[in-house]
């Protein structure tokens, strides 16, 4: 008998310590709050144990994921967590092409393969799909105001391409995309801005264009507002310092 109400008493204790789904990702979502990123990201592998196709678990994957590997120097290793968290988005799109959320994790690791990309052939390659993404998320939702922000740099970093590198890629890369201009990127970090006014990463995004513009006062009154804002992101404090940075080489 004491041996059957210690077994019980057991299973009783497994049944109380399993953790669901859900509350793995409520976990993970704090800790993600604390800048936790690998715990969180051990909750929510975690929780796709119990279920590989739970979309909420292999979105948070992928970005945590994607959020160490633009830490990693080392490029090999870097490369390597990219597959992995290219992977977890993919199948998250695959599981529910309407979950904008899903596209944005995907769009976030073809934006760091693109930095790492190693000819002008993938990078344009990796542009395209970049846009294509873009393009996708504000069409499941008109306010995802990060879909925008993507486009905003997208039409920025494109602009920035010199005659040479535009004859180039007309000649051997398929061309650059059409409607690409500086017009077109300010719209899009305005947007963006006007939907998620204190999101330091867009903010960064138009003061940087707008220095290139030469409109220096305005995005010094940018970035000086950034600098104050809290820190809502992991990275946000490496995006405060980008800030502080590009504030000294205008105001220099």
């Amino acid at each position: 008998m004491k041996s059957v109400l210690l077994f019980l008493s057991v299973c009783f204790s497994v049944v109380l310590s399993a953790q669901t789904k859900e509350a793995l990702m409520e976990e993970g979502r704090v800790l993600e709050g604390e800048f936790k990123i690998e715990e969180a990201l051990k909750k929510y592998e975690t929780a796709l144990q119990q279920d590989a196709d739970f979309v909420p678990a292999l979105v948070r994957a992928s970005r945590m994921t994607s959020n160490i590997a633009a830490h990693i120097k080392d490029l090999p290793k870097r490369k390597e967590q990219l597959a992995i968290a290219e992977k977890y988005s993919k199948r998250a799109v695959a599981l529910n092409a309407d979950n904008p959320d899903a596209h944005f994790s995907l769009l976030v690791v073809l934006g760091l393969q693109s930095e790492i990309a190693p000819s002008p052939r993938e990078k344009l390659k990796d542009a395209k799909l970049i846009k294509s993404e873009a393009d996708k998320i504000i069409s499941l939702d008109p306010k995802y105001a990060l879909g925008y922000f993507v486009l905003g740099k997208w039409h920025y970093e494109l602009s920035k391409l010199t005659w040479v590198e535009r004859v180039a890629c007309d000649l051997f890369y398929g061309g650059v995309p059409e409607g690409v201009s500086m017009e077109e990127s300010f719209k899009n970090f305005n947007i963006a801005l006007k939907l998620d006014p204190d999101q330091i990463i867009i903010l960064y995004g138009k003061a940087a264009a707008l220095h290139y513009e030469g409109k220096d006062q305005e995005a010094i009154r940018i970035l000086e507002r950034a600098i104050t804002l809290p820190l809502r992101d992991v990275d946000d404090e490496f995006r405060k310092e980008r800030c502080r940075n590009l504030l000294k080489e205008i105001k220099d």
